[in-house]
């Protein structure tokens, strides 16, 4: 059934004549006779009754014209739609974010979108970048921030590689360990050290520069996907903080946390990207987790730690 029939007899019946209703659709009043006649023959039934002066509906008409109705309802509210959601002000993201990312990103991103994109429902699945990999491929999430190293063979995913994160050790003000000039593993043994799950990569420097022992499964005795609980511990305890150095900044800056000195290592960094399923037209609305990842890791990766009191 065509629905261009079906919006020139809704003319004819909302303007009550042929002749009207041809000039509202820009047809000439032959052309939308026989246009009416073709959906008539179509459904095989009268359709408007046609008086001398005003068209009415058959009773067969008034059914079609209500389906009618709604029908272009319906098509205004797909075109309205499609709009919003083309311009991101509406729709559904769902995204992942790794232990790293989310301890930098989602409150303020959450906040963001609140304020800027209040129609889009936001929904934010955290873990490891494994388990969000397996998310992203079963498209229980439309897009993730996460450990680059893990995705590099990865064919269909499309990933947007982030600027480094330098990655370290913290501890509280007055810490036993500070007393030492070169932090070695036999001092970082002595204590309990709490990470999130470390990339291959920072893993290997690690152990590389402090030893066998430095290995995040021989060194970490506390370990949570949550970097919130962790930072508390390194904040109330003796416990040792390992992970990327930006994600304490405010700590830091306020002095209530400071880097331990370990063995340097330029290369002991994290590495992060933007990814989502590759060959796929992404929402609009996936830019802003885009647009807003990208305004804030530069500021991440800029972050230099205040030098430790002594």
């Amino acid at each position: 059934m065509d629905f261009q029939k079906l919006k020139h007899m809704l003319a004819v019946v909302e303007y009550g004549t042929f002749s009207l209703a041809a000039q509202k659709v820009n047809l000439s009043q032959p052309a939308l006779s026989r246009s009416i006649q073709a959906l008539e023959a179509e459904l095989g039934l009268p359709l408007l009754d046609r008086g001398t002066r005003q068209v009415h509906l058959t009773p067969y008409g008034a059914c079609v014209a209500e389906r009618a109705r709604r029908m272009r309802f319906e098509e205004a509210e797909l075109q309205r739609e499609l709009k919003a959601l083309h311009s991101g002000d509406s729709g559904t993201l769902t995204i992942g974010l790794s232990p790293t990312p989310a301890s930098l990103l989602l409150s303020p991103f959450l906040a963001h979108m609140a304020a800027n994109r209040p129609q889009v429902r936001v929904g934010v699945e955290l873990g490891a970048t494994a388990a969000l990999l397996d998310m992203l491929r079963a498209e229980r999430i439309d897009a993730m921030v996460c450990d680059a190293r893990m995705l590099y063979d990865a064919a269909d995913i499309d990933t947007r590689p982030l600027a480094p994160l330098r990655a370290g050790m913290v501890c509280r003000p007055g810490h036993p360990i500070l007393a030492h000039k070169q932090v070695g593993i036999e001092h970082v043994r002595q204590y309990p050290v709490a990470s999130s799950t470390l990339s291959p990569e920072v893993s290997l420097r690690l152990a590389e520069t402090l030893g066998p022992g430095g290995a995040p499964e021989q060194m970490v005795t506390l370990r949570c996907e949550n970097l919130d609980p962790l930072v508390d511990l390194a904040l109330h305890t003796d416990t040792l903080l390992l992970g990327v150095i930006c994600v304490t900044q405010r700590e830091q800056e306020a002095g209530r946390l400071v880097e331990v000195t370990l063995p340097s290592d330029p290369q002991r960094q994290g590495h992060y990207v933007l990814a989502r399923l590759a060959g796929r037209t992404p929402l609009t609305a996936q830019d802003a987790l885009y647009d807003f990842t990208q305004q804030c890791w530069a500021g991440f990766a800029s972050f230099r730690p205040r030098s430790r009191p002594r």
